[in-house]
């Protein structure tokens, strides 16, 4: 499916959910970009008049029919508080303004067929595309295993909603305050040591060493894996360069860098240099 064109927009907030444990959920007007819009695709976000000058990129969390509570032509993207440009959108009531540049990016695809078992792999925030990705599935007839990791109970935002809408939902934490005590590696080696793994489609989403660990385990299990990348960008469309992830055509091939922001964030596993 063709990305919709990126379009650089004001929209007003229409909720800014609290989830509690510095966890929100923010939902604006984007009608026109919406509707063909991709899991895992994302926006850059900022607010007009502030001293932050620079957006920060979202990726979206809900689109159109995500969640039941949404309103009609509305987007959701989930964040956490952790620094001045999201302490600042938690300040924003409904009805202020927001710069939104997107839709960006290269989103998450289904797997073709049916036959395909899924296992979303989300390390904390990084469970943010995943929503939108598994009501696309849910269109489809088809649903997800879900390994949810965090370094505690307080960091794994929308985890009942996910329980309503996976098959299973495996948490793990550092600390053992929820699930299994370590990390989202242990319960994906248990999959992989399946007799079935080469039906697995692992798409992942979280932290960099997260990411590279997740993708080690699939390439030397010979299990397909897409990545949902995360970069820091100061534009979203490719210009600033700062964002770039070393990759290869072929695994130990010349290393060459592409950018998260417009390569990515999507990017299967054999791709990228770690």
């Amino acid at each position: 499916m063709a990305s919709p064109m990126v379009q650089d927009f004001t929209a007003p907030v229409l909720r800014n959910v609290d989830l509690g444990r510095g966890n929100w959920l923010l939902e604006f007007e984007a009608r026109d970009v919406a509707v063909a819009m991709r899991p895992a695709q994302f926006f850059m976000i900022g607010a007009p008049g502030s001293d932050v000058l620079l957006r920060r990129p979202f990726s979206v969390c809900g689109l159109p029919g995500t969640f039941a509570d949404g309103k009609e032509g509305a987007v959701q993207v989930l964040y956490r508080v952790l620094g001045r440009g999201t302490k600042l959108l938690a300040s924003l009531s409904p009805g202020a303004p927001l710069h939104v540049l997107g839709p960006l990016g290269q989103g998450f695809e289904a797997p073709g067929g049916s036959g395909a078992k899924i296992v979303l792999i989300a390390g904390g925030i990084g469970c943010a595309p995943f929503p939108a990705f598994l009501a696309a599935l849910e269109r489809q007839g088809r649903r997800a295993t879900m390994i949810y990791g965090a370094r505690s109970a307080d960091e794994l935002p929308l985890l009942d909603w996910f329980r309503e809408r996976c098959d299973a939902v495996v948490v793990t934490t550092d600390d053992g305050s929820l699930g299994a005590r370590g990390l989202v590696t242990g319960p994906l080696k248990a999959m992989l040591g399946a007799s079935a793994r080469e039906r697995l489609h692992l798409y992942a989403c979280g932290p960099s060493p997260m990411l590279k660990a997740v993708a080690g385990m699939a390439l030397a299990s010979g299990v397909v894996c897409d990545l949902a990348l995360e970069a820091p960008m100061a534009c979203g469309f490719g210009v600033c360069l700062g964002c770039v992830v070393p990759t290869h055509a072929v695994p130990g091939g010349p290393v060459a860098y592409e950018r998260v922001c417009v390569e990515g964030p999507v990017m299967r596993a054999e791709r990228v240099a770690w």
